[in-house]
């Protein structure tokens, strides 16, 4: 565990989970398709295409930088955009690890003080999803 509570090798997890929900909007999806399509676009045109505010293009954006999806750049008043394809083809490798069943991050071998003894068919019969390969404490899949 980390200090954050989360399993160790979980964090690629985590991360892909975030990049998905910031791909999970048709709007940003549609950003990120013209800004594939182009080197470089300013806001101003992405308000034109979209055929949204300003202000709701800049919020999707700052979305998808968050994530570092997108990288922009001030020159005078105008915000150009463009997209971080590097970090486009690294996620898409992370989620093709997921569908093929790869493991979250490398095997690390446990140290002796880590190793943790096979649990009993009677404790496994009590222990909360032990029997179906949970992690004990796990929490239900969110459901939306």
């Amino acid at each position: 565990m980390t200090q954050t509570g989360t399993p160790t090798g979980w964090q690629d997890y985590i991360e892909l989970e975030k990049l998905t929900r910031a791909l999970a909007d048709k709007v940003r999806l549609n950003i990120v398709r013209i800004l594939a399509n182009s080197q470089e676009v300013n806001v101003t045109d992405l308000t034109q295409q979209l055929l949204i505010s300003q202000p709701l293009v800049s919020w999707h954006l700052a979305i998808l930088r968050r994530n570092g999806l997108v990288r922009t750049r001030r020159q005078g008043r105008q915000v150009y955009c463009s997209l971080d394809a590097a970090r486009c083809q690294q996620s898409l490798r992370q989620l093709g690890d997921v569908i093929r069943g790869a493991p979250a991050a490398p095997a690390v071998e446990a140290s002796p003080a880590t190793v943790v003894a096979p649990v009993g068919e009677a404790e496994a019969a009590n222990t909360p999803g032990a029997a179906a390969g949970k992690p004990t404490g796990a929490k239900p899949a969110q459901q939306f």
